[in-house]
Protein backbone atom coordinates (compact mmCIF):
# COMPACT_ATOMS: atom_id res chain seq x y z
CA UNK A 1 0.00 0.00 0.00
CA UNK A 2 1.59 3.20 -1.43
CA UNK A 3 1.72 6.57 -0.08
CA UNK A 4 -0.86 7.95 -1.96
CA UNK A 5 -3.28 5.13 -1.32
CA UNK A 6 -2.52 5.17 2.69
CA UNK A 7 -3.03 9.20 2.09
CA UNK A 8 -6.92 8.77 0.28
CA UNK A 9 -7.58 6.53 3.22
CA UNK A 10 -7.13 8.94 5.85
CA UNK A 11 -8.89 12.09 4.00
CA UNK A 12 -12.47 10.29 4.80
CA UNK A 13 -11.91 10.04 8.95
CA UNK A 14 -10.15 13.02 9.29
CA UNK A 15 -12.66 14.78 6.88
CA UNK A 16 -15.66 13.19 8.90
CA UNK A 17 -13.52 15.27 12.26
CA UNK A 18 -13.44 18.09 10.93
CA UNK A 19 -17.38 17.93 10.19
CA UNK A 20 -18.12 16.61 13.86
CA UNK A 21 -16.40 19.36 15.14
CA UNK A 22 -19.27 21.96 13.44
CA UNK A 23 -21.85 19.53 13.98
CA UNK A 24 -21.82 18.69 17.63
CA UNK A 25 -21.68 22.71 18.94
CA UNK A 26 -25.07 22.97 16.49
CA UNK A 27 -26.72 20.21 17.32
CA UNK A 28 -26.04 21.00 21.43
CA UNK A 29 -26.84 24.61 21.38
CA UNK A 30 -30.16 23.77 18.72
CA UNK A 31 -31.73 20.79 20.26
CA UNK A 32 -32.57 20.04 23.46
CA UNK A 33 -29.88 17.57 25.60
CA UNK A 34 -33.14 15.55 25.87
CA UNK A 35 -33.02 15.38 21.64
CA UNK A 36 -29.44 15.03 21.79
CA UNK A 37 -30.05 11.79 23.79
CA UNK A 38 -32.54 10.29 21.75
CA UNK A 39 -30.51 10.95 18.59
CA UNK A 40 -27.61 8.49 20.54
CA UNK A 41 -29.93 5.74 20.54
CA UNK A 42 -31.18 6.20 17.10
CA UNK A 43 -27.36 5.60 16.05
CA UNK A 44 -27.14 2.77 18.43
CA UNK A 45 -30.52 1.30 17.17
CA UNK A 46 -29.20 1.44 13.76
CA UNK A 47 -25.71 0.10 14.35
CA UNK A 48 -27.08 -2.72 16.03
CA UNK A 49 -29.35 -3.61 12.90
CA UNK A 50 -26.87 -3.44 10.45
CA UNK A 51 -24.60 -5.97 12.81
CA UNK A 52 -27.31 -8.42 13.30
CA UNK A 53 -28.29 -8.27 9.42
CA UNK A 54 -24.74 -8.63 8.06
CA UNK A 55 -24.44 -11.47 9.88
CA UNK A 56 -20.40 -11.28 10.06
CA UNK A 57 -20.50 -11.73 6.59
CA UNK A 58 -19.01 -8.66 5.74
CA UNK A 59 -16.00 -9.10 7.68
CA UNK A 60 -15.99 -12.44 5.98
CA UNK A 61 -15.68 -10.65 2.59
CA UNK A 62 -12.68 -8.78 3.92
CA UNK A 63 -11.16 -12.28 4.46
CA UNK A 64 -11.57 -13.79 1.26
CA UNK A 65 -11.26 -11.04 -0.96
CA UNK A 66 -7.56 -11.87 -1.61
CA UNK A 67 -8.46 -16.19 -1.81
CA UNK A 68 -11.55 -15.71 -4.42
CA UNK A 69 -11.08 -14.87 -8.14
CA UNK A 70 -14.32 -14.33 -8.86
CA UNK A 71 -15.11 -11.34 -7.13
CA UNK A 72 -19.21 -11.00 -8.21
CA UNK A 73 -19.60 -14.51 -6.80
CA UNK A 74 -18.06 -13.52 -3.59
CA UNK A 75 -20.04 -10.03 -3.48
CA UNK A 76 -23.38 -12.36 -3.84
CA UNK A 77 -22.38 -14.78 -1.54
CA UNK A 78 -21.51 -12.16 1.26
CA UNK A 79 -23.80 -9.76 1.25
CA UNK A 80 -27.20 -11.18 -0.26
CA UNK A 81 -27.75 -13.01 3.00
CA UNK A 82 -27.59 -9.69 4.75
CA UNK A 83 -30.42 -7.76 2.64
CA UNK A 84 -32.91 -10.45 3.43
CA UNK A 85 -32.10 -10.30 6.87
CA UNK A 86 -32.55 -6.75 6.97
CA UNK A 87 -35.79 -7.30 4.89
CA UNK A 88 -37.31 -10.01 7.49
CA UNK A 89 -36.07 -7.37 10.58
CA UNK A 90 -38.38 -4.82 9.28
CA UNK A 91 -41.85 -6.37 9.58
CA UNK A 92 -41.79 -7.13 12.72
CA UNK A 93 -40.51 -3.39 13.83
CA UNK A 94 -43.30 -1.91 11.38
CA UNK A 95 -46.37 -3.83 13.04
CA UNK A 96 -45.14 -2.92 16.63
CA UNK A 97 -43.76 0.78 15.48
CA UNK A 98 -45.77 3.26 18.26
CA UNK A 99 -44.39 0.44 21.13
CA UNK A 100 -40.61 0.49 19.40
CA UNK A 101 -40.59 3.82 19.57
CA UNK A 102 -42.02 4.62 22.84
CA UNK A 103 -39.60 2.07 24.00
CA UNK A 104 -36.46 3.82 22.38
CA UNK A 105 -37.64 7.24 22.53
CA UNK A 106 -39.93 7.73 24.89
CA UNK A 107 -42.16 9.41 22.45
CA UNK A 108 -45.56 7.61 21.12
CA UNK A 109 -44.59 8.46 16.97
CA UNK A 110 -44.60 5.31 14.98
CA UNK A 111 -42.65 7.66 12.01
CA UNK A 112 -39.94 7.40 14.29
CA UNK A 113 -39.82 3.27 13.88
CA UNK A 114 -40.44 4.13 10.44
CA UNK A 115 -36.76 6.46 10.47
CA UNK A 116 -35.36 4.18 12.11
CA UNK A 117 -35.65 0.93 10.09
CA UNK A 118 -35.12 3.04 6.77
CA UNK A 119 -32.32 4.38 8.14
CA UNK A 120 -30.52 0.85 9.21
CA UNK A 121 -31.75 -0.33 5.68
CA UNK A 122 -29.68 2.14 3.94
CA UNK A 123 -26.84 2.05 6.62
CA UNK A 124 -26.46 -1.47 5.70
CA UNK A 125 -26.32 -1.12 2.25
CA UNK A 126 -23.80 1.79 2.63
CA UNK A 127 -21.59 -0.53 4.42
CA UNK A 128 -21.51 -3.56 2.40
CA UNK A 129 -20.72 -0.58 -1.01
CA UNK A 130 -18.05 0.75 0.95
CA UNK A 131 -16.51 -2.59 1.64
CA UNK A 132 -16.00 -3.23 -2.35
CA UNK A 133 -14.05 0.50 -2.48
CA UNK A 134 -11.97 -0.20 0.50
CA UNK A 135 -10.51 -3.89 -0.63
CA UNK A 136 -10.62 -2.51 -4.33
CA UNK A 137 -7.82 0.34 -2.31
CA UNK A 138 -10.18 3.29 -3.90
CA UNK A 139 -9.05 4.96 -0.98
CA UNK A 140 -10.19 8.59 -1.84
CA UNK A 141 -13.53 7.45 -3.11
CA UNK A 142 -13.43 4.96 0.07
CA UNK A 143 -13.03 8.35 1.98
CA UNK A 144 -15.58 10.19 0.03
CA UNK A 145 -18.36 7.50 1.32
CA UNK A 146 -17.39 7.35 5.46
CA UNK A 147 -17.38 11.44 4.92
CA UNK A 148 -20.68 12.09 3.16
CA UNK A 149 -22.94 10.74 5.41
CA UNK A 150 -21.88 13.44 7.90
CA UNK A 151 -21.75 16.02 5.51
CA UNK A 152 -25.51 15.87 4.28
CA UNK A 153 -26.19 15.46 7.51
CA UNK A 154 -24.52 18.91 8.47
CA UNK A 155 -26.04 20.54 5.05
CA UNK A 156 -29.82 19.29 5.96
CA UNK A 157 -29.16 20.30 9.86
CA UNK A 158 -28.61 24.08 8.30
CA UNK A 159 -31.48 23.80 6.11
CA UNK A 160 -33.52 22.78 8.94
CA UNK A 161 -32.11 25.88 11.11
CA UNK A 162 -32.44 27.99 8.18
CA UNK A 163 -36.11 26.91 7.83
CA UNK A 164 -38.06 25.91 11.45
CA UNK A 165 -37.24 28.06 14.86
CA UNK A 166 -39.65 24.74 16.26
CA UNK A 167 -36.42 22.10 16.38
CA UNK A 168 -37.91 18.62 17.56
CA UNK A 169 -36.41 15.23 17.22
CA UNK A 170 -38.18 13.98 13.98
CA UNK A 171 -36.22 16.55 11.91
CA UNK A 172 -33.11 15.26 13.64
CA UNK A 173 -33.77 11.82 12.74
CA UNK A 174 -35.01 12.81 9.35
CA UNK A 175 -31.16 14.14 8.56
CA UNK A 176 -29.40 10.88 9.67
CA UNK A 177 -31.57 9.09 6.98
CA UNK A 178 -31.19 11.61 4.23
CA UNK A 179 -27.40 11.81 4.78
CA UNK A 180 -27.73 7.53 4.64
CA UNK A 181 -29.91 7.59 1.53
CA UNK A 182 -27.13 9.77 -0.33
CA UNK A 183 -24.32 7.97 0.52
CA UNK A 184 -25.93 4.90 -1.01
CA UNK A 185 -26.77 6.50 -3.95
CA UNK A 186 -23.17 7.89 -4.57
CA UNK A 187 -21.26 4.78 -3.27
CA UNK A 188 -23.64 2.62 -5.43
CA UNK A 189 -22.74 4.66 -9.17
CA UNK A 190 -18.98 4.32 -7.89
CA UNK A 191 -19.39 0.46 -7.49
CA UNK A 192 -21.48 -0.11 -9.96
CA UNK A 193 -19.25 -1.87 -11.88
CA UNK A 194 -19.01 -4.52 -9.40
CA UNK A 195 -22.10 -5.15 -7.54
CA UNK A 196 -24.37 -4.78 -10.99
CA UNK A 197 -22.70 -8.44 -12.58
CA UNK A 198 -23.21 -9.67 -8.63
CA UNK A 199 -26.42 -8.72 -8.92
CA UNK A 200 -26.97 -11.42 -11.84
CA UNK A 201 -24.81 -14.36 -10.41
CA UNK A 202 -26.10 -16.94 -7.94
CA UNK A 203 -24.93 -17.39 -4.86
CA UNK A 204 -21.83 -19.82 -4.40
CA UNK A 205 -23.92 -22.49 -1.29
CA UNK A 206 -20.33 -23.46 -0.69
CA UNK A 207 -18.94 -20.35 -0.69
CA UNK A 208 -21.81 -18.62 1.70
CA UNK A 209 -21.17 -21.92 3.90
CA UNK A 210 -17.51 -21.24 4.47
CA UNK A 211 -18.01 -17.50 4.88
CA UNK A 212 -20.54 -18.72 7.25
CA UNK A 213 -18.55 -20.86 9.42
CA UNK A 214 -16.01 -18.25 9.67
CA UNK A 215 -18.02 -14.92 9.87
CA UNK A 216 -20.82 -16.38 12.58
CA UNK A 217 -18.99 -16.41 15.80
CA UNK A 218 -17.40 -13.17 14.63
CA UNK A 219 -20.87 -11.81 14.44
CA UNK A 220 -21.60 -12.76 18.24
CA UNK A 221 -18.37 -10.91 19.09
CA UNK A 222 -19.62 -7.59 17.22
CA UNK A 223 -23.47 -8.45 18.80
CA UNK A 224 -21.31 -8.31 22.41
CA UNK A 225 -18.63 -5.43 21.10
CA UNK A 226 -22.31 -3.26 20.34
CA UNK A 227 -23.36 -3.94 23.71
CA UNK A 228 -20.02 -3.09 25.13
CA UNK A 229 -20.37 -0.47 23.10
CA UNK A 230 -23.69 0.66 23.91
CA UNK A 231 -23.86 -0.21 27.37
CA UNK A 232 -23.33 3.26 28.47
CA UNK A 233 -26.13 4.97 26.85
CA UNK A 234 -28.58 1.99 27.57
CA UNK A 235 -28.19 1.92 31.39
CA UNK A 236 -27.89 6.01 31.00
CA UNK A 237 -31.53 5.39 29.45
CA UNK A 238 -32.79 3.31 32.27
CA UNK A 239 -30.91 4.62 35.26
CA UNK A 240 -30.64 8.15 34.72
CA UNK A 241 -32.42 10.81 32.77
CA UNK A 242 -32.14 11.39 28.51
CA UNK A 243 -30.76 15.02 29.99
CA UNK A 244 -27.27 12.83 31.12
CA UNK A 245 -27.45 10.85 28.11
CA UNK A 246 -27.02 13.61 26.25
CA UNK A 247 -24.22 15.27 27.94
CA UNK A 248 -22.73 11.29 27.62
CA UNK A 249 -23.72 11.78 23.61
CA UNK A 250 -21.51 14.95 23.23
CA UNK A 251 -18.78 13.56 25.12
CA UNK A 252 -18.56 10.41 22.98
CA UNK A 253 -18.55 13.03 19.73
CA UNK A 254 -16.13 15.14 21.30
CA UNK A 255 -13.35 11.97 21.28
CA UNK A 256 -13.25 12.16 17.22
CA UNK A 257 -9.69 12.57 17.16
CA UNK A 258 -9.19 9.11 18.65
CA UNK A 259 -11.64 8.01 16.11
CA UNK A 260 -9.88 9.11 13.28
CA UNK A 261 -6.61 7.32 14.37
CA UNK A 262 -9.24 3.69 15.13
CA UNK A 263 -10.79 4.48 11.51
CA UNK A 264 -8.18 5.25 9.94
CA UNK A 265 -5.56 2.60 11.37
CA UNK A 266 -8.84 -0.26 10.97
CA UNK A 267 -9.29 0.34 7.62
CA UNK A 268 -5.28 -0.06 6.55
CA UNK A 269 -4.32 -2.81 9.39
CA UNK A 270 -6.44 -5.84 8.31
CA UNK A 271 -5.44 -6.08 4.63
CA UNK A 272 -2.06 -5.53 5.51
CA UNK A 273 -1.17 -7.90 7.81
CA UNK A 274 -3.24 -10.18 6.10
CA UNK A 275 -1.04 -9.76 3.17
CA UNK A 276 1.87 -10.14 5.64
CA UNK A 277 0.66 -13.59 6.62
CA UNK A 278 -0.09 -14.60 3.10
CA UNK A 279 3.40 -13.95 1.59
CA UNK A 280 5.23 -15.71 4.46
CA UNK A 281 6.73 -12.63 5.85
CA UNK A 282 8.16 -12.31 9.41
CA UNK A 283 5.71 -11.40 11.78
CA UNK A 284 7.61 -10.02 14.40
CA UNK A 285 7.27 -6.86 12.62
CA UNK A 286 3.59 -6.85 14.31
CA UNK A 287 5.24 -6.53 17.61
CA UNK A 288 7.05 -3.18 15.95
CA UNK A 289 3.77 -1.53 14.85
CA UNK A 290 2.21 -2.37 17.98
CA UNK A 291 5.14 -0.07 20.07
CA UNK A 292 4.53 2.66 17.64
CA UNK A 293 0.53 2.55 18.10
CA UNK A 294 1.10 2.39 21.86
CA UNK A 295 3.60 5.59 21.35
CA UNK A 296 0.40 7.15 19.68
CA UNK A 297 -2.41 6.24 21.76
CA UNK A 298 -0.25 7.12 25.29
CA UNK A 299 0.49 10.68 23.45
CA UNK A 300 -3.35 11.58 22.20
CA UNK A 301 -4.64 10.53 25.41
CA UNK A 302 -2.62 12.56 27.57
CA UNK A 303 -3.57 15.98 24.72
CA UNK A 304 -6.62 15.18 25.09
CA UNK A 305 -6.57 15.50 28.94
CA UNK A 306 -4.41 18.48 28.47
CA UNK A 307 -7.30 20.37 26.35
CA UNK A 308 -10.09 19.58 27.36
CA UNK A 309 -11.14 22.28 29.46
CA UNK A 310 -11.42 24.05 25.65
CA UNK A 311 -14.79 22.22 25.17
CA UNK A 312 -16.52 24.92 27.14
CA UNK A 313 -15.93 27.19 24.43
CA UNK A 314 -17.88 26.15 22.21
CA UNK A 315 -20.71 24.26 24.11
CA UNK A 316 -23.96 25.83 26.55
CA UNK A 317 -23.62 25.95 30.07
CA UNK A 318 -25.62 22.69 30.27
CA UNK A 319 -22.91 20.45 29.14
CA UNK A 320 -20.04 21.16 31.68
CA UNK A 321 -19.84 18.11 32.83
CA UNK A 322 -18.60 16.69 28.89
CA UNK A 323 -15.00 18.21 29.56
CA UNK A 324 -14.81 15.57 32.55
CA UNK A 325 -16.37 12.90 30.76
CA UNK A 326 -14.81 13.00 27.69
CA UNK A 327 -11.17 12.08 29.33
CA UNK A 328 -12.86 8.62 29.62
CA UNK A 329 -14.75 8.05 26.06
CA UNK A 330 -11.19 9.20 24.53
CA UNK A 331 -10.07 6.11 25.58
CA UNK A 332 -12.50 3.54 24.19
CA UNK A 333 -11.08 4.51 20.30
CA UNK A 334 -7.27 4.61 21.24
CA UNK A 335 -8.01 0.84 23.49
CA UNK A 336 -9.91 -0.69 20.68
CA UNK A 337 -7.26 0.91 17.81
CA UNK A 338 -4.22 -0.62 20.03
CA UNK A 339 -6.32 -3.87 20.36
CA UNK A 340 -6.57 -4.09 16.78
CA UNK A 341 -2.70 -4.90 16.71
CA UNK A 342 -2.48 -7.01 19.69
CA UNK A 343 -5.28 -9.12 18.93
CA UNK A 344 -4.79 -9.76 15.60
CA UNK A 345 -3.38 -13.07 15.81
CA UNK A 346 -7.41 -14.21 16.68
CA UNK A 347 -8.30 -13.52 13.02
CA UNK A 348 -4.82 -14.88 11.20
CA UNK A 349 -5.65 -18.30 13.13
CA UNK A 350 -9.17 -18.08 12.22
CA UNK A 351 -9.99 -18.83 16.40
CA UNK A 352 -13.02 -16.41 16.31
CA UNK A 353 -14.52 -17.42 19.24
CA UNK A 354 -11.89 -16.00 21.54
CA UNK A 355 -12.82 -12.69 20.58
CA UNK A 356 -16.36 -13.21 21.69
CA UNK A 357 -14.78 -14.87 25.24
CA UNK A 358 -13.05 -11.51 25.24
CA UNK A 359 -15.74 -9.17 24.48
CA UNK A 360 -17.93 -10.77 26.81
CA UNK A 361 -15.80 -10.22 29.53
CA UNK A 362 -15.27 -7.06 28.87
CA UNK A 363 -18.84 -6.35 29.02
CA UNK A 364 -19.38 -8.02 32.10
CA UNK A 365 -16.90 -5.18 33.73
CA UNK A 366 -18.49 -2.40 31.66
CA UNK A 367 -22.40 -3.54 33.00
CA UNK A 368 -21.56 -3.81 36.19
CA UNK A 369 -19.39 -0.67 37.12
CA UNK A 370 -22.18 0.95 35.04
CA UNK A 371 -24.98 0.05 37.52
CA UNK A 372 -22.27 0.88 40.13
CA UNK A 373 -21.36 4.82 39.15
CA UNK A 374 -24.67 5.64 36.61
CA UNK A 375 -27.03 5.88 39.21
CA UNK A 376 -24.36 8.68 41.48
CA UNK A 377 -21.86 10.03 38.50
CA UNK A 378 -24.67 10.24 35.29
CA UNK A 379 -22.49 10.88 32.28
CA UNK A 380 -19.24 10.44 34.15
CA UNK A 381 -20.32 7.15 35.29
CA UNK A 382 -21.45 5.81 31.98
CA UNK A 383 -17.87 7.39 30.28
CA UNK A 384 -15.66 5.71 33.09
CA UNK A 385 -17.29 2.66 32.93
CA UNK A 386 -17.14 2.35 29.72
CA UNK A 387 -13.26 3.14 29.74
CA UNK A 388 -12.35 0.30 32.18
CA UNK A 389 -14.51 -2.12 30.26
CA UNK A 390 -12.25 -1.47 26.90
CA UNK A 391 -9.19 -1.42 29.07
CA UNK A 392 -10.53 -4.89 30.02
CA UNK A 393 -11.14 -5.82 26.44
CA UNK A 394 -7.86 -4.94 25.73
CA UNK A 395 -6.43 -7.28 28.07
CA UNK A 396 -8.43 -9.65 27.15
CA UNK A 397 -8.03 -9.76 23.31
CA UNK A 398 -4.35 -9.20 23.68
CA UNK A 399 -4.02 -12.36 25.86
CA UNK A 400 -6.55 -14.64 23.33
CA UNK A 401 -4.38 -14.14 20.37
CA UNK A 402 -0.73 -14.68 22.39
CA UNK A 403 -3.17 -17.81 22.91
CA UNK A 404 -3.93 -18.48 19.72
CA UNK A 405 -1.42 -17.57 17.76
CA UNK A 406 2.54 -16.21 18.96
CA UNK A 407 3.33 -14.11 22.12
CA UNK A 408 4.59 -10.35 22.01
CA UNK A 409 6.26 -8.29 24.89
CA UNK A 410 3.08 -6.86 27.35
CA UNK A 411 4.81 -5.39 30.10
CA UNK A 412 4.92 -1.95 28.56
CA UNK A 413 1.72 -2.03 26.63
CA UNK A 414 -0.24 -3.04 29.74
CA UNK A 415 1.89 -0.90 32.33
CA UNK A 416 0.52 2.46 30.11
CA UNK A 417 -2.70 1.69 29.47
CA UNK A 418 -3.27 1.08 32.94
CA UNK A 419 -1.83 4.38 34.20
CA UNK A 420 -3.34 6.48 31.39
CA UNK A 421 -6.92 4.97 32.68
CA UNK A 422 -5.97 5.49 36.55
CA UNK A 423 -5.23 9.15 35.66
CA UNK A 424 -8.15 9.36 33.41
CA UNK A 425 -10.38 7.78 36.28
CA UNK A 426 -9.17 10.88 38.47
CA UNK A 427 -9.98 13.57 36.29
CA UNK A 428 -13.55 12.14 36.01
CA UNK A 429 -14.32 11.62 39.42
CA UNK A 430 -12.77 14.37 41.04
CA UNK A 431 -12.09 16.74 38.36
CA UNK A 432 -15.47 18.81 38.92
CA UNK A 433 -14.04 19.73 42.63
CA UNK A 434 -10.56 20.72 41.31
CA UNK A 435 -11.22 23.41 39.10
CA UNK A 436 -8.52 23.57 36.19
CA UNK A 437 -6.04 21.48 37.87
CA UNK A 438 -7.02 18.25 36.62
CA UNK A 439 -5.72 19.27 33.40
CA UNK A 440 -2.10 19.67 34.75
CA UNK A 441 -1.06 16.20 35.62
CA UNK A 442 -1.83 15.54 32.13
CA UNK A 443 0.53 18.10 30.76
CA UNK A 444 2.84 16.27 32.78
CA UNK A 445 2.17 13.00 31.79
CA UNK A 446 2.78 14.44 27.41
CA UNK A 447 6.27 15.28 28.70
CA UNK A 448 6.78 12.15 30.02
CA UNK A 449 4.88 10.18 26.90
CA UNK A 450 7.15 12.39 24.46
CA UNK A 451 10.13 11.11 26.43
CA UNK A 452 9.89 7.34 26.56
CA UNK A 453 9.32 6.88 23.49
CA UNK A 454 11.46 8.28 21.71
CA UNK A 455 12.86 5.37 19.48
CA UNK A 456 9.45 4.74 18.31
CA UNK A 457 8.75 8.66 17.21
CA UNK A 458 12.52 8.51 15.67
CA UNK A 459 11.38 5.13 13.90
CA UNK A 460 7.75 6.73 12.48
CA UNK A 461 9.59 9.64 11.52
CA UNK A 462 11.83 7.76 9.39
CA UNK A 463 9.39 5.69 8.18
CA UNK A 464 7.23 8.72 6.97
CA UNK A 465 10.32 10.36 5.10
CA UNK A 466 10.64 6.91 3.54
CA UNK A 467 6.98 6.68 2.28
CA UNK A 468 7.28 10.34 0.78
CA UNK A 469 10.68 10.01 -1.12
CA UNK A 470 9.42 6.79 -2.21
CA UNK A 471 12.47 4.71 -0.67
Amino acid sequence: MNSRTIAGFAVGPLTTAAISVITVPAVAWAWPAEDVGRYNLMQVSVSFVVLVAALGLDQGYVREFHEVTDSSVLVRSAFAPGLLTVIAMAVPALLFAEPLALALFGKNDARLAWVLVATSAAALVARYLSLILRMQERALAFSVSQALPKLLFLAVLMTVGLLSTSHRFLPLAAALLISWLGAVAVTAWSTRDTWAPAVRHRMDPALTSRLLRYSFPLMLTGLAYWALTATGSLMLRSLSTLAELGVYSVAVSFAGAAVVVQTIFSVIWAPVVYRWAASNQDMAKVDRVADQMLALVAVLFCLVGTCSSLVDVVLPERYAMVKYAVLATIAVPLLYALSEVTGIGINLSRRTSWSVAATLAALGVSVILSLLLVPTLGARGAALASMLGYLAFFFARTEASRRTWRGMPRARLYMTTTALCALATAGVVWGPTSGHWYALPWGVATVVVLSIFRREWRTMAQTVRAVRTGA
